[in-house]
């Protein structure tokens, strides 16, 4: 029995609240009806007025009849009703006026309200409202799925309790900075959902404000940039293990230099002597009355001494051996005079102080950066002088070359297809140095490069011994 009575008392607060629910709807529509027909309800009312006044002049005055009340009032009668008609039809187009336009606003707010709702709710990024107690007011769909917590369970709680970094407690605090004047922050930072692995995220921080125009809290945004710093963790490394791979591979291409040059120079430059030798003793046997042969014969050693001074130029050009012997100033000041005689330029070399000592990795660099960049000059510059200035200066050696040419231009310094400046740059970077390119048109270009003296890992690895 009081199951069934419970039952019944169930559907009649459920009709209750259904009825109380039809009840509000009901005059909720008539306030509805009301605020579109105020003009009508102005004018009514003065019809009505006017009625009543005529009226009471019939019952209380006994002037009039009532026809002659309602139609042919007195004169200052007429003009008092007319007075107060007229208030009552403008007040009611006045208030239809204020209605329509409440409405259209309401409507304009609506539609905006939905708009910025829709934004917040659907943006990539997730975001949160936060307050100057630091009390989370709204957050989005996205920053939910980001920390992993309903939106519900965010909601009133601190914004540090749900999303914390190492910013939270200190003077970098976004809603700090925002509350000291700041209009905007954008940060790099690492964040820690309740629970989950560290994110990385750019923060940007905005100010959220009241009517008023004062500061009641901030708007975050957090953009999840995990992805991308593990693809720039990989690219660097993948860049760092190409730049060492070229350092390995210019370093043993530089040994590989270094043998050859040595056999050729030893092992040729031997077998040429030792043939010269030869022919020597065989000219000197040859029968006296056969001319035409010992002529012949003669001009043989002569062949081999030009294979000599041939084996000496590519032994050299390899692996020149002053750059080991006689250290960097030598060999710089012997590939300018090779330079100024192959191609009749003038070409002046400045060594300060005249001899430089350098580790063999920073020698050999800077060597061969001086034979690229002549090289450079004869292919494209034009010029008719080059300068040269080796110094040392501030712990470190800089090497300057200057010619008088037409001068490289910004689109040929970063072609991808200009591999001798590539070349350069990347000798550079295994040393720590740094190389700057700048041309004039027709005045010519410069190049200037600095290398620290102190040798590093990077640097001498690739090389048994040392240098000067």
């Amino acid at each position: 029995m009081k199951p069934c009575v419970a039952f019944g008392n169930a559907i009649k607060m459920m009709v209750n609240l259904l009825q109380e629910q039809d009840m509000k709807q009901k005059i909720k529509d008539f306030i509805n009806r009301v605020h579109d027909r105020l003009a009508i309800i102005g004018i009514c009312l003065a019809g009505a007025f006017w009625i009543i006044e005529s009226i009471m002049h019939v019952y209380v005055f006994h002037q009039l009849s009532f026809v002659e009340s309602v139609f042919f009032p007195e004169a200052h009668e007429a003009w008092m009703r007319l007075i107060i008609v007229g208030m009552f039809i403008c007040f009611g187009i006045y208030a239809q006026l204020l209605m329509n336009a409440r409405k259209q606003a309401q409507a304009a707010l609506g539609v905006a309200n939905a708009e910025l709702t829709q934004i917040f709710e659907t943006s990539a990024d997730g975001m949160r409202v936060i307050d100057r107690a630091f009390n989370m007011l709204r957050a989005n769909n996205t920053f939910c799925r980001l920390t992993g917590i309903h939106k519900k369970d965010a909601l009133g709680k601190k914004c540090y309790e749900i999303f914390r970094g190492p910013l939270c407690h200190t003077d970098g605090c976004p809603l700090t900075r925002i509350l000291n004047g700041e209009d905007r922050v954008e940060c790099d930072s690492e964040k820690i959902p309740e629970s989950g692995p560290e994110i990385q995220c750019i923060v940007t921080a905005t100010p959220f404000k009241g009517p008023e125009g004062d500061v009641i809290g901030i708007v975050e945004d957090f953009k999840d940039i995990s992805e991308r710093k593990l693809t720039e963790q990989e690219l660097i490394q993948s860049r760092r293990r190409l730049r060492e791979l070229a350092s390995h591979l210019e370093s043993a291409r530089e040994m590989e230099r270094t043998r050859i040059a040595r056999e050729i120079h030893d092992e040729l430059g031997q077998s040429l002597t030792a043939l010269k030798m030869e022919l020597h003793w065989c000219i000197k046997r040859l029968p006296q009355d056969n001319q035409e042969l010992v002529e012949k014969a003669k001009t043989l050693p002569g062949l081999v001494d030009a294979n000599v001074h041939l084996v000496q130029r590519i032994s050299s050009e390899l692996r020149p051996g002053l750059l080991d012997h006689l250290g960097l100033s030598a060999a710089m000041e012997w590939q300018t005079g090779q330079f100024q005689e192959r191609t009749g330029i003038p070409c002046d070399i400045i060594c300060e102080p005249s001899d430089i000592i350098l580790d063999q990795a920073r020698s050999t660099a800077l060597f061969r950066i001086l034979q690229e960049t002549l090289t450079n000059i004869i292919r494209h510059a034009d010029a008719t002088r080059v300068e040269i200035v080796l110094r040392e200066k501030d712990g470190g050696v800089e090497l300057t070359v200057t010619d008088n040419g037409k001068g490289i231009t910004e689109q040929e310094i970063s072609d991808p297809k200009s591999f001798g400046l590539m070349g350069i740059k990347e000798r550079l970077y295994s040393l720590g140095g740094s190389v700057t390119i700048s041309g004039s048109k027709d005045k010519g270009t410069t190049v200037w490069v600095s290398v620290p003296a102190d040798a590093s890992e990077e640097s001498t690895h690739a090389e048994d011994t040392g240098g000067r």
